[in-house]
């Protein structure tokens, strides 16, 4: 059974209790993502521009969610504005007039008003993994006292236009060391992860026997969150039974270490 479940949210939603409580009996901790934007209108929407965040603007939403996330009481990873490193919504890094020096100090408010109100909250900092559309995330780091976990987010497209097939190696292994450069005591989790079907048979199979084989070499990675979706592209771990096979037999080795 996985231990971490995640959960997402829009900053004007209502924290999904019902679920939570789902989460819980399944003897998990969810992993709530609070995204601060209408996920209706794109990333175009300078309403929640990251200077309209450090200036108070979201305020009575991060409050309610505060109180909201301290009534529940039991413990909570909470994820806020991942992927700035992106391109593709409104809290990004050259989108909306907002700069690397705009996330740390929305990310610091954000904290200040979640963690004075709910201490059973610790905080997941997750850039996208360096690579087609995305920039060096370590001037978006807010600082080791507002973090309790490094995140990463990485995806494996396959071979489509705008997109190549890239090994699980060359997806994170230059991101997760320069995470762990930048903070070498907080533990990695792996908050986004999942792969396409390649053009032969067992290759994703072989990328998440690859992928297992990366984390492990690192202990700084503590979990990982499989993206469990049939989306954009084929997520799902369990797409073929090659992939199910592999995955299932890397995570027992894994988790054995």
């Amino acid at each position: 059974m996985p231990n971490v479940v995640h959960v997402y949210a829009s900053i004007n939603d209502q924290l999904p209790v019902a679920t939570l409580d789902v989460v819980r009996r399944a003897a998990a901790t969810p992993l709530v993502t609070l995204e601060p934007w209408n996920p209706l209108e794109g990333h175009d929407q300078s309403g929640f521009a990251l200077s309209g965040v450090t200036a108070g603007q979201h305020d009575a939403a991060l409050h309610r969610w505060a109180g909201q996330l301290a009534a529940w009481k039991h413990p909570v990873l909470f994820r806020f504005a991942q992927e700035m490193n992106g391109s593709w919504y409104p809290w990004s890094v050259g989108v909306n007039g907002n700069s690397a020096a705009d996330f740390r100090t929305a990310w610091q408010r954000m904290y200040a008003i979640i963690s004075k109100a709910a201490p059973n909250v610790s905080f997941v900092w997750a850039p996208n993994a360096i690579t087609e559309g995305t920039t060096d995330f370590t001037s978006c780091y807010p600082g080791d006292q507002f973090v309790d976990y490094l995140g990463l987010d990485g995806y494996n497209w396959g071979t489509i236009p705008g997109h190549q097939w890239q090994s699980s190696n060359k997806l994170f292994s230059h991101s997760i060391a320069t995470l762990s450069r930048l903070a070498p005591d907080i533990p990695i989790l792996v908050t986004e992860v999942g792969c396409a079907e390649g053009s032969q048979p067992n290759a994703k199979a072989e990328w998440i026997r690859e992928f297992f084989t990366l984390i492990d070499a690192n202990e700084q990675v503590s979990g990982i969150v499989w993206f469990q979706m049939d989306k954009e592209r084929d997520w799902r771990f369990n797409s073929s039974p090659a992939s199910t096979g592999a995955f299932r037999e890397s995570l027992e080795q894994w988790t054995r270490r």
